[in-house]
């Protein structure tokens, strides 16, 4: 940290966006989509995976589930829609230029099979997206079934 610190001490830092202007243009259409089920999920941008999964403890070795989580925790997913619990709902990851370069299908594939593992849904968001199509995948992930009983969290009492 004494390091760090004085690593850090010797450059000026500037803000920067969080998003590319493409991603930016679906944050606000994700929102919308969650607040129009009003069943109290959220959207994160550029959130860390190693913060929203982890192995099951009984699921390997424990060097094998350190290797893994060491895997996944230095990935981020373009959006990432938590339920009211907090946890992990939905996955949305934004192919664009980015998506294809380099070691970026590697990456992308590291996140799609911990997430399958995780019973997580990930959506893949295509630079031509239709919002209408967007917006019925997310409720298809978030809707409760039919006939399952949701509070509106606006409703509930403090």
């Amino acid at each position: 940290p004494a390091q760090q610190l004085h690593a850090i001490a010797r450059v000026a830092f500037e803000p920067t966006p969080l998003l590319n202007r493409q991603e930016a243009r679906l944050l606000p259409l994700l929102e919308s989509i969650t607040r129009d089920l009003r069943a109290g999920h959220r959207v994160m941008a550029q959130t860390n995976l190693g913060e929203l999964i982890r192995p099951k403890p009984d699921s390997a070795t424990e060097a094998d589930r350190s290797a893994a989580f060491a895997s996944i925790n230095s990935k981020r997913l373009d959006f990432a829609i938590i339920d009211r619990g907090g946890r992990l709902a939905v996955a949305v990851e934004y192919q664009g230029d980015g998506h294809h370069q380099g070691h970026a299908f590697l990456r992308d594939a590291i996140k799609r099979e911990a997430l399958r593992r995780a019973g997580i849904p990930l959506i893949e968001v295509e630079p031509d997206f239709d919002a209408a199509h967007l917006r019925r995948r997310v409720t298809g992930h978030l809707a409760p079934p039919q006939g399952a009983s949701v509070t509106p969290l606006d409703s509930r009492r403090s």
